[in-house]
């Protein structure tokens, strides 16, 4: 699958984003961020929910190709609601 120039550029922005620990996605509070980046086959946004010894849960590429960074910790923090804007008065 090709993407977009544009479709590139947006993912490489939620990815540094996350990278600084912050979602918009309430359902991703307490994941982390593969440390393979590129090379993950969830790609550069593959957030997971960590084991309970803190490593990421084993994931594959669709041909079967464990991630190199499977097994391993996270090298970002959990992430967290960004916090809400307050308005200029």
């Amino acid at each position: 699958m090709t993407y977009t120039p544009e479709q590139v550029q947006r993912e490489q922005r939620m990815r540094a984003e996350a990278e600084a620990g912050f979602t918009d996605y309430p359902g991703f509070v307490g994941w982390v961020l593969c440390p393979a980046r590129e090379k993950c086959p969830a790609g550069l946004r593959g957030a997971f929910k960590p084991l309970a010894n803190g490593r990421l849960p084993m994931h594959r590429s669709t041909f079967g190709t464990p991630c190199p960074g499977a097994h391993k910790k996270p090298n970002t923090a959990p992430l967290q609601l960004r916090p809400a804007a307050t308005p200029a008065p």
